[in-house]
């Protein structure tokens, strides 16, 4: 063989291994995108989909969506404004004039027990719940019309083992209309809002897929949303990485 073709014959070697060394190269050079979006028919919004590492990544987590009772209270303050006599009606028991405007009124539960707290040199703690409280009656003997003071409740308190005296302060709880019925309700912390106050939470209706849904929140108790519009109870809907989620189908970062 002579010294030319020996040289073409190593050239050609050369250039094959070559092209086989990137032809295995390729596929592991390949960069796979950790997500991706879809457009959603008759929305604005899109159906983000993630890969598995990157909702690793992203500490995705989720809750359902409940329905549950909420007992919602309004805690005002008050005062005690006379003992009644003994031979009364309601032995045992004094009359506490409440701070409660006319919209607060309208939105009481009458029909469930009030509950006041006395309170130790005017310490105007929040209500405790699990404080031994005394129970009320709206004073159907004195009618609000009858004073001067639009904000004034009058209430018919049994003292039982917690004597008070004209004069003391109190705090008094009334249960607002609605608490014994199911409300949808998800974690405040699932909830994103847009620069106009527009409100959403992130669904998971399949395995690393995602998509942004309005609600509307009637009220926040606690660390809850209560809703008035979203979506229903046992949907799937994030709690962690929501904010990731929002930026991937915007652009935009929360």
């Amino acid at each position: 063989m002579s010294t030319v073709h020996r040289w073409i014959y190593f050239v050609l070697i050369v250039f094959g291994l070559s092209l086989s060394a990137c032809a295995q190269k390729s596929p592991a050079m390949e960069k796979v995108q950790p997500s991706r979006l879809e457009p959603i028919e008759g929305s604005d919004f899109k159906r983000v989909i993630l890969t598995e590492k990157a909702a690793e990544r992203l500490d995705i987590q989720t809750v359902l969506v409940l329905d549950q009772k909420i007992a919602r209270q309004r805690t005002v303050g008050g005062r005690v404004v006379d003992s009644l006599e003994a031979g009364s009606a309601k032995p045992g028991t004094i009359r506490v004039l409440a701070s409660l405007n006319e919209s607060e009124r309208i939105m009481v539960d009458w029909n469930q027990p009030v509950r006041v707290l006395p309170l130790e040199d005017d310490d105007e703690e929040d209500f405790d719940d699990d404080a031994p409280g005394m129970t009320a009656e709206l004073d159907e003997g004195l009618a609000d019309d009858d004073s001067e003071d639009d904000d004034a409740t009058y209430l018919v308190v049994a003292t039982g083992e917690h004597p008070m005296v004209p004069g003391q302060s109190v705090l008094v709880a009334f249960t607002l209309s609605g608490s014994d019925t199911p409300r949808s309700v998800v974690p405040y912390a699932a909830v994103l809002y847009g620069v106009h106050g527009e409100t959403w939470v992130y669904t998971n209706p399949e395995p690393l897929v995602f998509i942004r849904e309005p609600i509307v929140i009637d009220y926040i108790e606690g660390d809850l949303a209560v809703l008035s519009e979203g979506p229903e109870a046992g949907t799937a809907i994030v709690t962690v990485g929501a904010a990731e989620l929002f930026g991937t189908e915007t652009g935009v970062s929360k």
